[in-house]
């Protein structure tokens, strides 16, 4: 398998289910409007970015994967690093 490079989370899909956090939370959290962002290094939040730039870059691709697949809606996207897409 390729390994993840960039992770996106689109919010017009989330519906706040959690399960991404649960599987994930040195990863994603919640926002102010309970939708799931992405916690990045410097402390920011994002809903696109690259796995290098994460909080906790050292998360293995099966943790994000199994977040991902934990998502009732699909609403996390990840792709490899030539850009194809390895879920959903």
């Amino acid at each position: 398998m390729s390994n993840i490079k960039k992770i996106t989370v689109n919010r017009d899909l989330c519906i706040g289910a959690a399960s991404c956090i649960l599987a994930a939370n040195t990863v994603f959290e919640f926002d102010a409007e309970n939708k799931a962002t992405i916690i990045l290094g410097d402390g920011t939040k994002a809903a696109v970015t690259e796995k290098s730039k994460l909080k906790d870059p050292s998360v293995t691709d099966d943790t994000l994967i199994k977040a991902a697949r934990s998502c009732p809606t699909k609403a996390i996207i990840l792709e490899d690093e030539t850009g194809n897409q390895v879920y959903p």
